[in-house]
């Protein structure tokens, strides 16, 4: 299998954390959906990472619908998300506040980042740190035995952690120190773990700074 996109970006750092709990073997093209934009869109016309290209040549787009698909090749007594019930509902909807968080803070990069001073939008850019914050405080709350939805690590534990580190990454504001200590430790137990290490964005991956 062929990961595509960079690491920088949280959606294709979950997918690649997946892989590599899964043990399920890929090589990557980190190519740039900004300076190989041509090339991306040969891949996917949306020109959006991540991708995940199978060993049978389908390429599966968007980070949801592709963990979705792992979870279905490793069997339910592995997925990282569980298969049905309450216990499934809990995953997904952590999962999808991490997600979300993700959005709005990919928002906030590009308005500021393809904006100069003076042409941005500083009204949204202030309600992305609200909506940032409100899911970072739910998040938080969640955490309960060193995981976010019971003792055992679930997709949405693999997200928030993406989701931190491209908050540090990209927007350290929104994650000021000692303001949301659950998420903060659950993030350095999971970052220091080998298939955190493994998809730590090179320097040739993140974004200019702002």
């Amino acid at each position: 299998m062929i990961l595509v996109g960079q690491y920088d970006s949280p959606f294709v750092r979950r997918v690649g954390v997946t892989l590599h709990l899964y043990g399920m073997p890929f090589t990557r093209n980190a190519i740039s959906v900004f300076t190989d934009a041509g090339e991306m869109a040969l891949i996917n016309p949306l020109m959006r990472i991540p991708s995940l290209i199978l060993d049978s040549g389908e390429t599966l787009i968007d980070s949801a619908a592709i963990l979705d698909t792992l979870d279905e090749m490793v069997g339910p007594s592995r997925a990282l998300t569980p298969a049905s019930g309450a216990a499934r509902r809990r995953v997904l909807k952590a999962t999808a506040m991490a997600a979300g968080a993700m959005d709005k803070a990919g928002a906030w990069v590009y308005e500021r980042h393809f904006h100069p001073p003076g042409q941005r939008c500083e009204m949204m850019l202030a309600r992305y740190e609200v909506q940032l914050a409100g899911a970072l405080s739910w998040l938080d709350a969640q955490i309960h035995d060193g995981c976010l939805c019971g003792p055992a690590l679930s997709q949405a534990d693999i997200s928030a952690v993406c989701l931190v580190f491209y908050l540090k990454l990209r927007v350290d504001r929104a994650f000021p120190e000692g303001a949301y200590p659950n998420l903060a430790a659950l993030c350095d137990a999971l970052d220091a773990t080998d298939a955190f290490i493994a998809t730590r964005p090179a320097p040739n991956e993140i974004m200019p700074a702002t």
